[in-house]
C-alpha cells in the first residue's frame, strides 16, 4: 500500500457511491478503503483508518457542511477533503471551504477533473472554480485591515496556493527553506490565518491570490 494513497468516498446515496467508486477504481494511484453512508460511519471510521484523501458528497452533512467539515478536521486532521455539490455556486461551498475543505467538484463533473481535484488537494492546493471563487468573495465577512505582505511574501503566499512545499519554494525563490518558514510565519501573523491554507483563502478573499 506504500505506493498507493488512500482514498474514502462518503455519500448517503448508494447511487453515488457506486458511480464514485467506479471513477476511481481503475486509477492506480488510490487504494480505496471503502465508502460511509453517514456522518456517524464517517467520522468512525476517520478514527480507525488512516485516509490522505476524503471525497465527501455535502449531501451526507445533515447538521450543515461547515460544522461536518470542522468535525472531520478535528478528527483527522491530516486528511484532505475534496466536497462533492450541486453546483459551482452552492451555498454550501463557503461554510466547508472556510471549515478546512481542500477542494470542490460538482455533479456534472468529469472523471478528469474529479482525478485532477483528489491529486491537488493531496499535495496541498487549494481547488477552487472562479465562480466559487466569486462566491467566496461576496459571502465571506469582511475582515479588518492587516498589515500589507511584503513583495516577497506575497510570492511565498503565491507558492502556497499552487501546492508548493517549502523546498520548492526554496528552490523557485532561490532561498533557504528556513526563509521560507520565516516568511510563512510572518504570512499567517499579517493575515490573522491559522494555517497555510487558511492563508491562502484569505489571500483569494483579499485578491491577493488570482484562481
Amino acid at each position: 500500500m506504500d505506493s498507493f494513497e488512500t482514498l474514502l468516498i462518503a455519500s448517503p446515496s448508494p447511487l453515488a457511491r457506486a458511480g464514485l467508486r467506479e471513477l476511481v477504481q481503475d486509477a492506480t494511484e488510490w487504494y480505496l478503503l471503502g465508502d460511509a453512508a453517514s456522518g456517524d460511519d464517517l467520522l468512525a471510521r476517520l478514527r480507525d483508518l488512516q485516509v490522505d484523501v476524503l471525497l465527501l458528497d455535502l449531501d451526507i452533512a445533515d447538521d450543515g457542511a461547515g460544522e461536518l467539515v470542522a468535525r472531520l478536521r478535528a478528527v483527522a486532521p491530516q486528511t484532505k477533503i475534496v466536497a462533492l455539490a450541486e453546483a459551482w455556486t452552492d451555498a454550501r461551498i463557503v461554510p466547508a471551504l472556510s471549515a478546512g475543505a481542500h477542494a470542490f467538484i460538482v455533479r456534472r463533473s468529469t472523471a478528469g477533473e474529479i482525478a485532477d481535484a483528489l491529486r491537488a488537494a493531496r499535495a496541498g492546493s487549494l481547488v477552487l472554480h472562479p465562480a466559487t471563487a466569486e462566491l467566496l468573495k461576496q459571502q465571506l465577512q469582511p475582515r479588518a485591515p492587516v498589515e500589507a505582505l511584503s513583495a516577497r511574501e506575497l510570492e511565498v503566499l503565491r507558492a502556497l496556493a499552487r501546492g508548493l512545499p517549502n523546498k520548492l519554494i526554496a528552490q523557485e525563490l532561490v532561498i533557504s527553506e528556513h526563509t521560507v518558514k520565516f516568511h510563512i510565519r510572518s504570512i499567517l501573523d499579517k493575515l490573522d490565518a491559522a494555517n497555510r491554507t487558511d492563508a491562502v483563502r484569505i489571500g483569494i478573499e483579499r485578491g491577493l491570490v488570482a484562481v
